[in-house]
């Protein structure tokens, strides 16, 4: 019964809070009566007890004993231990284990059983709250609850049916469809159906259940002793013997079987803790797989990483070689360019004297050799930028040049603005100066010419140098913007392309131009007046 009334003799002993709706939900909770012995005659004793319920939920008085109080207390005691308190111990384990399957879930999606048996252990927590709850809340009536109970009955089974599925690694998209339409309708039912067809429905929708979780439970049988593990054959067995409970628990409900005690209360609880082991243990063992892979990654990547700083020792004692290399060419061009074109100067000027050159014009010319090697030995060991600027950079070298020049007859003028304040890389203005020099070489050597202008100016976003003659320019094949003849002119093209300038050489008789633009970053030195 849902709810009752108890009376000796005419008087009540016993009455539930509300006997019509919101009816009290009684109807599996053991009542123990100690009978007062002044109610008692002697004789006959009248014992009466009023059910209240709907047709549709089997309303009926459930067995009665009488006996001494110690015995039926105790009988009361185990009764409400196995329909109250197990069933509450089952509601705590169920959410428990739901929700800490729902967390792995959220943590790693890809895992969808374990989604799956979070919704299956929602469902059933549902269901289970019927077996314990002593009022129809949150609904009004008992309709409506019964309604809403059924449905998460055959939604339990569904949501089992998924993630067995889901466990052996198995998607049937199609028959997972039609299981839902199906259960989809059977809800839309319960809801909507009449009062009068809620019995029949009830007895349907819980055939169906049962039909889904014996194929389910046939399902799983099948595929983990064809295809499964260990675990998987040993959790379908669990599963079967479920679903042999369910059977026994439709015959009692359906009155086939006339009892009044359902034997999930026992076998569910122990069917939910073993799917929970048999997830628990898959987990860990995932977990220790993933960990012997990461442990045998960071082993192959240890090698990888001796093999590779292996690899750049090579390769930076390669470069080392690379670098020593370059030093020395570096140093051959810049002894070309410089004392080469000096000891070019002097022999000229030599053989060009018909009488012997005093004493202190040859000095000078040795001091000149002295002071240009001492330039390339102090600009290839410099450590740090700025510490000359441009114009003090090219002084020496502008003096020897003039002085030079002027001995043949040769007129020079310098054109110098804003390179007073210019610091640059001490490469780099080694770079330019031996460019200059290199052009003011192949000027006196080769040109014939009478007269050189130089152009070194520092404009808003370049370095500009030009240095122009009136020779007699350059033969055919040398006169081109790639030139690749004459070291001279190849030493200056090198060195334009290392300081990322743009270089050209123009030359015809009469006129021969050399042109270096050097782009500057922006702030790099501040405008000085013009030297």
């Amino acid at each position: 019964m849902h709810a009752g009334v108890i009376a000796v003799n005419g008087v009540e002993l016993q009455r539930d809070p509300q006997l019509t709706e919101p009816m009290t939900r009684a109807w599996n909770t053991p009542r123990y009566l100690v009978l007062p012995a002044p109610l008692l005659h002697s004789g006959s004793n009248e014992l009466l007890i009023r059910v209240s319920g709907y047709y549709a939920y089997q309303p009926a008085l459930g067995p009665i004993e009488i006996g001494a109080p110690e015995l039926m207390r105790t009988a009361q005691q185990d009764s409400y231990l196995v329909r109250q308190n197990l069933n509450w111990l089952h509601l705590g384990v169920g959410a428990t284990l739901g929700c800490f399957f729902l967390v792995l879930w959220l943590m790693r999606r890809q895992e969808a059983a374990y989604g799956w048996y979070a919704a299956r252990q929602a469902a059933w927590v549902g269901f289970t709250v019927n077996f314990v709850s002593n009022t129809p809340w949150p609904f009004n009536n008992i309709n409506s609850y019964s309604a809403v109970v059924s449905i998460a009955y055959v939604l339990y089974h569904g949501c089992n049916a998924m993630f067995v599925l889901r466990f052996m690694g198995r998607r049937w998209p199609r028959r997972e469809a039609a299981m839902w339409l199906s259960i989809a309708a059977l809800a839309a039912a319960t809801l909507l159906v009449p009062d009068a067809q809620l019995r029949a429905m009830r007895t349907v929708m819980a055939w169906a259940s049962s039909a889904l979780l014996f194929t389910t439970a046939g399902v799983f049988v099948g595929l983990a002793w064809r295809h499964g593990n260990q675990a998987q054959r040993l959790l379908s067995l669990t599963a079967l013997a479920s679903a042999l409970a369910m059977a026994h628990d439709l015959l009692v409900f359906t009155r086939i079987v006339d009892d009044n005690f359902y034997l999930a209360t026992y076998t569910e609880p122990l069917a939910t803790v073993g799917i929970a082991l048999t997830l628990a243990w898959t987990f860990v063992s995932n977990t220790r797989r993933i960990e012997r892979f990461n442990d045998e990654m960071q082993h192959h990547v240890a090698e990888a990483r001796a093999e590779l700083t292996e690899s750049l020792s090579g390769r930076h004692e390669l470069e080392l070689l690379q670098a020593r290399l370059g030093e020395r060419v570096n140093i051959a061009h810049d002894l070309h360019d410089g004392l080469g074109g000096m000891l070019i100067g002097n022999i000229t000027t030599l053989e060009r004297t018909r009488s012997t050159l005093p004493p202190d014009q040859v000095l000078g010319m040795l001091r000149g050799m002295r002071d240009d090697l001492r330039l390339v030995i102090d600009l290839a060991s410099a450590q740090h930028y700025g510490e000359l600027s441009l114009a003090e950079l090219l002084a020496p070298m502008r003096h020897r040049m003039s002085q030079l020049f002027e001995l043949h007859d040769i007129a020079l003028h310098w054109q110098l603005s804003h390179i007073d304040q210019l610091h640059l890389a001490t490469s780099a203005s080694l770079e330019v100066l031996r460019i200059l020099q290199e052009a003011l070489t192949n000027a006196f050597k080769h040109s014939h010419a009478t007269r050189v202008d130089v152009v070194l100016a520092r404009e808003p976003r370049q370095l500009l140098l030009q240095v122009q003659d009136n020779g007699a320019g350059l033969p055919a094949s040398n006169n081109t913007r790639s030139p690749t003849h004459g070291t001279g002119l190849r030493s200056m093209q090198a060195r334009a392309q290392r300081l990322g300038a743009h270089w050209s050489l123009a030359s015809q008789a009469g006129r021969t131009t050399v042109l270096l633009q050097v782009p500057l970053p922006a702030g790099s030195a501040a405008d000085a007046p013009a030297a």
